[in-house]
């Protein structure tokens, strides 16, 4: 959100002008240490807190950077939590030193008490929705509710107002859409890093709160918790597909930006940061989970039937789409010199180092994978160049895309944000197109596990059927397009015959699924230890098949 109110912005008059909080909603909020002091444990508690085990913040030690009040009763928080181990690993910033806090985005909406449990989510975690604060601003200890902003309409409603005034709409007619259908709000229930809220049109259009809710289709807004300085990927890669006009991500309709001021320490000066904060979308109502349905194919899988079929087409549709998406965001943001090889192994080595220490499973293996990897590693320097660097999607799996139901039967592209272990900065730097390539593969490894395929060759039937969905997607774009953007094979290997150009490219493809592979094993030892098998079976299946002979 801007930093300057909007309450007091002329309001459109399709926008409903009376409040949307409840008429017992006290007027008065509590100070930032009483905030502050029940908002703590409230926040670790929350999946999307990104601070768990041994990183969570000392007690007392929260925050707030900045604060807005784009409405009566309506804040957008900023709050510093600081690392409890003070940042290591993957966990580093523009300097190469460890982050010391994380920024969270935490908007609540003031309202009566008793009324707090009005704003839940049938299925959803208790207390998601808010918590009681116990204040003294009043004269006497009184409790309030601070309801979670992603729960109330009045949040909505003053964020949409926020974006229209600031001009980050792509759509103002699905901006003002937001405002008017904002009681109608519906919280998804899915566990996230993040926050989103479903939208929905009218069913009936005698039930439009307005003109724009009854013209937009079906919304979903996504409240970015964790923030970091400068344009968050998922945000911007989605407005330049949407403005290059390819039609296989969701369309973004609206955003919001929060600028402050961090005074600096130690005689430093204040520092002006910026980031987004928020973006809403088109929906995509009717469409399967590329993960739950490729799970499905596999555990129902017929090897010679109609399911096996199905599956080996949806997957080299995959492969097409996924090809074009690299085409459009290479014509949007541009190419750029990748890594050398040498520069690129020495990463991967990096990598699989903070791997081989962050996960105790692995221990005893350390000396074999340190040799396999070494390896692996070698040849990939032995390669002469790499493909053009250009932005890619950065936490490209099957759980980031759908498949649409009925119409078109295409697939949509999602979540952009990249990595969530790695820093802002890592993961809006250009990077290889086949590191998406190789996070599909291994989420192919992950149906296949989850999914209990009955037939081991599944798997090598959808991996395969992609990779040759990639490039024929690539072959696809024409001569042109491809020398503008290189999106086709090229230079690296224009001088090698057609079976040396396959190995290159199939090294430097290993390399990069070995590293997803590795980055998995520490993701999973953090957050789900059940499902650690998965990728230690994927290193050691990737180590095995390409680093004999």
């Amino acid at each position: 959100m801007p930093n300057e109110p909007i309450s007091a912005a002329p309001q459109p008059a399709t926008v409903p002008a009376h409040s949307l909080r409840s008429a017992q909603a006290p007027s008065t909020w509590p100070t930032n240490a009483e905030i502050l002091a029940a908002l703590e444990p409230w926040m670790l508690q929350r999946r999307w807190f990104p601070l768990k085990g041994d990183a969570a913040p000392p007690l007392g030690s929260l925050r707030v950077i900045a604060t807005w009040e784009p409405e009566e009763g309506v804040r957008d928080l900023v709050i510093a939590a600081p690392r409890g181990d003070s940042g290591h690993g993957e966990h580093t910033g523009h300097s190469g030193r460890a982050r010391s806090a994380v920024l969270l985005h935490v908007p609540v909406v003031l309202e009566a008490a008793e009324a707090l449990d009005s704003f839940a989510t049938p299925g959803e975690a208790p207390g998601n929705h808010g918590l009681l604060v116990t204040t003294g601003s009043q004269g006497s200890p009184t409790q309030v509710a601070l309801v979670d902003g992603a729960h109330h309409p009045a949040f909505w409603r003053a964020w949409a107002l926020s974006t229209l005034k600031a001009g980050t709409v792509l759509d103002e007619a699905g901006a003002l859409a937001i405002a008017q259908r904002a009681p109608r709000l519906r919280v998804t229930t899915g566990e996230q890093s993040n926050t989103s809220v479903i939208l929905p049109a009218p069913s009936d259009p005698a039930e439009a709160l307005g003109e724009q809710d009854a013209a937009t289709g079906d919304l979903i807004v996504k409240l970015l918790r964790v923030l970091e300085h400068g344009r968050n990927p998922d945000v911007e890669l989605s407005v330049a597909l949407a403005r290059s006009g390819w039609d296989r991500v969701p369309t973004p309709v609206a955003w919001s930006t929060m600028t402050w001021t961090r005074m600096g320490g130690c005689g430093q000066p204040a520092l002006e940061e910026s980031t987004d904060s928020a973006v809403a979308c088109s929906f995509v109502p009717r469409a399967d989970d590329g993960f739950e349905l490729f799970c499905s194919l596999a555990s129902t899988d017929d090897v010679d039937g109609p399911v096996r079929a199905r599956a080996v087409e949806l997957a080299r549709d995959l492969g097409r789409t996924t090809a074009q998406m690299h085409h459009h965001l290479a014509a949007s943001l541009g190419t750029s010199r990748p890594p050398t090889p040498t520069e690129l192994a020495a990463s991967l080595r990096k990598r699989a180092r903070w791997a081989l220490e962050e996960v105790p499973e692995l221990s005893g293996h350390i000396r074999a994978l340190e040799l396999k990897v070494e390896q692996t590693m070698e040849r990939l320097e032995a390669l002469e160049a790499l493909e053009p660097a250009t932005r890619i999607h950065g936490d490209y799996h099957l759980g980031q895309v759908l498949h649409e139901i009925g119409g078109q039967q295409r697939w949509y592209v999602l979540d952009f944000e990249g990595e969530p272990l790695r820093p802002l900065a890592q993961r809006s730097d250009p990077d290889l197109p086949a590191r998406d390539v190789a996070g599909m593969l291994r989420s192919f490894d992950y149906a296949a596990a989850v999914g209990k395929a009955p037939h081991p060759d599944w798997l090598g039937a959808v991996r395969t059927a992609f990779e040759e969905g990639y490039q024929q997607g690539r072959q696809e774009i024409g001569p042109e397009e491809a020398a503008q953007t290189g999106s086709q094979d090229q230079s690296p290997t224009a001088s090698h015959t057609a079976e040396q150009a396959e190995a290159s490219r199939q090294t430097v493809l290993t390399c990069l699924e070995l590293d997803k592979a590795l980055y998995e094993a520490v993701y999973e030892a953090r957050n789900r230890p059940d499902w650690l098998s998965i990728p230690m079976a994927g290193i050691e299946s990737v180590l095995s098949t390409h680093t004999e002979g």
